[in-house]
């Protein structure tokens, strides 16, 4: 696992964000954070902590975990036991069952993604995830810019973990659920989810990160336990 700052500039709390897989810092470009710093954890060819994660905790008055997409599973798994320490923790369009029928992406769909992974299948993959061709075409602009042998060995080895580490458990406390997401569908999302983890239903697609300003507004919008209208 790889970490990188997305924004750094002393203050005095932090975002920590588990991003999605194939990604790297470049389709985030755009969002400014006035009062976090940002760090984003990425590249889950392998899952051993990192010890900047650790060192944030004696950084920081306090710590707000977002993760999306896949990077929901992999907090999930990996920060159990700090579960306590995040003032949010919010899941963005992903589950803690990532492969499965009725909780995740079926497992022959994700089969089908290793199997056949070129640039013209994940540009394809990408246009899904924004939901059609005219979002893509924001996102063009913005592409990760990671090779795709090091994207296709990331997703060999999440599916991987995913079948070998089984978890029943939930660290999140807020999960937006987007309606239009076409990689993790509404009716499964909505099922993987229990009665203790808060419920954000938008008319968003799989990557909906063009929707908001800032992180702060990320924050604003879907922290725990806020007033919903």
């Amino acid at each position: 696992m790889k970490t990188k700052w997305i924004h750094k500039n002393s203050k005095k709390e932090c975002i920590l964000f588990f991003n999605g897989w194939s990604f790297d810092d470049s389709p985030f470009s755009h969002l400014p954070s006035d009062e976090y710093d940002v760090m984003m954890c990425y590249d889950y060819r392998d899952i051993l902590l990192p010890k900047e994660i650790e060192q944030l905790f004696a950084d920081y008055n306090s710590i707000n975990l977002i993760a999306w997409s896949l990077g929901v599973y992999i907090a999930n798994l990996l920060l159990k036991d700090l579960k306590g320490a995040f003032a949010n923790i919010i899941a963005i369009n992903g589950t803690t069952y990532p492969i499965d029928n009725l909780k995740g992406i079926p497992p022959n769909v994700f089969q089908g993604t290793v199997l056949s992974l070129d640039e013209k299948n994940l540009e394809k993959f990408w246009m899904r995830m924004c939901g059609g061709k005219s979002a893509y075409q924001h996102f063009k602009a913005n592409l990760p810019k990671r090779d795709l042998s090091d994207q296709y060995a990331e997703l060999v080895e999440l599916q991987s973990i995913i079948q070998t580490h089984f978890v029943d458990w939930s660290i999140f406390c807020s999960a937006l659920i987007g309606k239009q997401d076409l990689i993790f569908t509404l009716s499964n999302q909505k099922y993987a989810w229990n009665s203790n983890v808060e419920c954000i239903e938008r008319d968003y697609p799989h990557y909906c990160f063009d929707k908001w300003n800032s992180w702060d507004e990320i924050i604003e919008d879907l922290s725990c336990g806020k007033p919903r209208n």
